[in-house]
């Protein structure tokens, strides 16, 4: 039995898409990066919905759209995750 124990909630990073996870195998958000000339543009997405909360120049600005929009669920009682 592992001793250490993987910390929840986090975000994963699998090449050019991020997760917000709540635990193994539960993912809540997506940042997706698009590679387009002169840089990036990071995609913030509800996964079990694919409602799109935005699109943005930085994958910090994008994830902490999430996070504002996760606490907003939360408030609403939307977020029984």
């Amino acid at each position: 039995m592992p001793t250490n124990a993987a910390a929840y909630p986090r975000w994963e990073r699998h090449g050019r898409l991020s997760r917000f996870c709540l635990g193994p195998d539960l993912a809540v958000y997506e940042v997706k990066e698009l590679a387009l000339i002169g840089g990036a543009l990071f995609v913030a997405s509800v996964v079990d919905t694919a409602e799109l909360i935005g699109q943005f120049e930085s994958e910090q600005n994008a994830k902490q759209a999430c996070a504002r929009d996760f606490v907003e669920r939360q408030k609403a009682g939307q977020a029984d995750r």
